[in-house]
C-alpha cells in the first residue's frame, strides 16, 4: 500500500520570518491510508513548525475524517475561518462527493449523506476516539498530562521546570513517561535537533525531581547492575543486597530482568541461604531472606500473570487479521496494536502451523508477517532501524559488528534512545530485552 503525497502551502514563520513548505491534509480515509488516524491523533496532521527557530502551530485549514469500518464520516471546518454557512456547506459538499466518488457503489451507505461538523479539530479528535472506546476521563487524563508536558516544554528554566514538577508529583507517572518517550522517538522522525535535546533534557530531570521518576532511574540502575552475564548466583546476590537496602523498586526491576532464571533452582539456592541463616541463629537474615522469598513469588506470579493476559489479546487480534479478506488492510488498520510482544506471538503462531501441517493457517500468517515488516522497515527513522536490528542480532559478535558497521552515526543522542527503549520494555514486563538493549548500549558507548 503506497503512503499518499499532499499538497503543500507556503508559510511564514511569525517568530523569525522564515518561509517554508508544510504539507496539507484535507481528507483522512481510513479505509485507505490507516495510517493518517496515528498522525491525526498524534497532533501531526497540518502542524506547521519553522526549521530554523522551532516557532510551531496548527495550520487553520478544512479537514474530512472517514472510518467506513465504524461508519465515522465527520468534517472540520475552523471556526477561526470566519466562513458564511454557504461556504461551509459547499466546502462540505466538496469532501462528501470527493469521499463518495472513490467508494464502489456496494459501499456507499447512507451515514455519507449526514456528516458531523465539528468546529474544533479537539472536539473532533474525542469523537474518534470515543468510537475507539476511549472513555471520557481517560482523554481528561490524557490531555492534562499533555499539557503539564508543553507547561514544562515551556518553561523560562530548570528552577521553573522543578517547580512545575514538583507541584505536579502525582501528575507525572509512568503514563507520562510513556508519553514523553512517545515524543522523543517522534522528534527522530523529523522534529528538531532542538527539540530533541530539550525533551530528553526534561526526561533526565524528571527522573531526579519526581517520585515516580526516581523509581524509574532506580530500576534502569539496578539493570545495569546486573551486568553483561547474569547467572542465578549473581542475581540472588544482588536480590539479597538490594533487600538489606530495602530498596524495593531495585528488587522489582531485577525480578522483572531475571525472570527466565527464576526457577526451581534459584529458590533452591534461597533456601539453602535461609536455612543456614537458621543454622547460625541469625534470625533477623533469616527473616529478611523469607520476606524476599515472598516479594519474589509475588512478583513473579504478578508477570506470568500479566504476561498470559497480554499474550490472549495478541493473540486475539492475529485472529482478527488472519480472518479478514485483506490481510494488508487488517495490519494498517491495527498499527496502533502492535508491537514486539504481538510479533513474538505472530512467529509462534506460524512455528506451531507449520509444525502442524496447516500449510495454508501458516501462508496467511507469514503473509502478515511479511506486510508488518515491510512497514515497519519503511516507517521507521534510522536510529531506530538500527536499533531493532541490533535487538535482532547475536550478542555480543553480532551486535559489535552492527555497531562498527554504522559507527559514523552513532551519537549522544541514539544512545538515549537506546536507554528510552530499555525503560518502556521493563515496564511491559521484557525483562530480558531491557537487559540486551541496555548491554548493546554499553557497547555503542564505548565506540563513542
Amino acid at each position: 500500500m503506497t503512503q499518499p503525497t499532499y499538497p503543500t502551502v507556503s508559510v511564514t514563520c511569525p517568530n523569525c520570518h522564515t518561509r517554508f513548505a508544510v504539507p496539507v491534509v484535507g481528507l483522512i480515509d481510513v479505509g485507505q491510508n490507516p495510517g493518517a488516524k496515528f498522525l491525526l491523533l498524534s497532533g501531526q496532521i497540518n502542524v506547521a513548525v519553522c526549521p530554523r527557530c522551532g516557532t510551531g502551530g496548527r495550520l487553520a485549514v478544512p479537514l474530512v475524517y472517514h472510518d467506513p469500518e465504524k461508519e465515522l464520516f465527520l468534517t472540520y471546518i475552523p471556526a477561526e475561518m470566519g466562513l458564511p454557512e454557504t461556504e461551509q456547506q459547499r466546502i462540505i459538499g466538496e469532501m462528501t462527493n470527493t469521499v463518495i466518488s472513490r467508494l464502489p457503489p456496494e459501499q456507499r451507505k447512507g451515514y455519507l449523506l449526514r456528516p458531523r461538523n465539528f468546529f474544533r479539530l479537539e472536539t473532533m479528535i474525542e469523537e474518534i476516539l470515543k468510537a475507539d472506546g476511549i472513555t471520557p476521563e481517560m482523554l481528561q487524563a490524557h490531555q492534562a498530562r499533555l499539557d503539564l508536558l508543553n507547561r514544562l516544554m515551556q518553561a523560562a528554566d530548570a528552577e521553573a521546570r522543578r517547580l512545575i514538577a514538583q507541584e505536579n508529583d502525582g501528575l507525572i507517572d509512568e503514563e507520562f513517561f510513556r508519553l514523553l518517550q512517545a515524543n522523543v522517538e517522534l522528534s527522530y522522525e523529523g522534529g528538531s535537533e532542538e527539540t530533541r535535546q530539550r525533551l530528553l533534557a526534561l526526561r533526565r530531570e524528571l527522573l531526579e525531581w519526581t517520585t515516580v521518576g526516581r523509581e524509574i532511574a532506580e530500576q534502569e540502575e539496578a539493570i545495569r547492575d546486573l551486568g553483561e552475564r547474569i547467572d542465578r548466583k549473581g542475581l540472588l546476590e544482588k536480590l539479597i543486597a538490594a533487600a538489606r537496602d530495602q530498596a524495593q523498586a531495585r528488587i522489582k526491576a531485577m525480578v522483572a530482568v531475571g525472570r527466565p532464571i527464576i526457577d526451581y533452582l534459584f529458590y533452591q539456592q534461597l533456601a539453602e541461604q535461609i536455612e543456614a541463616a537458621e543454622a547460625a541463629g541469625d534470625e533477623e537474615e533469616a527473616s529478611l531472606l523469607r520476606s524476599l522469598r515472598e516479594t519474589i513469588l509475588e512478583l513473579t506470579d504478578k508477570l506470568d500473570a500479566e504476561a498470559r493476559e497480554e499474550i490472549a489479546l495478541r493473540e486475539q487480534l492475529l485472529q482478527q487479521i488472519v480472518a479478514s479478506d485483506d490481510v494488508e488492510q487488517a495490519v494498517m488498520a491495527n498499527l496502533l496494536n502492535i508491537d514486539e510482544l504481538f510479533l513474538y506471538v505472530l512467529e509462534n503462531s506460524i512455528q506451531a502451523a507449520e509444525q502442524a501441517g496447516r500449510q495454508e493457517q501458516a501462508k496467511k500468517l507469514s503473509q502478515v508477517g511479511d506486510v508488518l515488516m515491510r512497514v515497519i522497515r519503511e516507517s521507521q527513522p534510522f536510529e531506530v532501524r538500527l536499533i531493532n536490528q541490533l535487538l535482532e542480532a547475536d550478542y555480543p559478535e553480532g551486535t559489535q559488528a552492527l555497531l562498527h558497521e554504522h559507527r559514523a552515526r552513532l551519537n549522544e543522542q541514539v544512545l538515549e534512545l537506546m536507554g528510552v527503549i530499555a525503560d518502556d520494555m521493563l515496564r511491559k514486563g521484557q525483562g530480558d530485552l531491557a537487559h540486551k538493549m541496555l548491554q548493546i548500549r554499553e557497547q555503542a558507548q564505548k565506540m563513542l
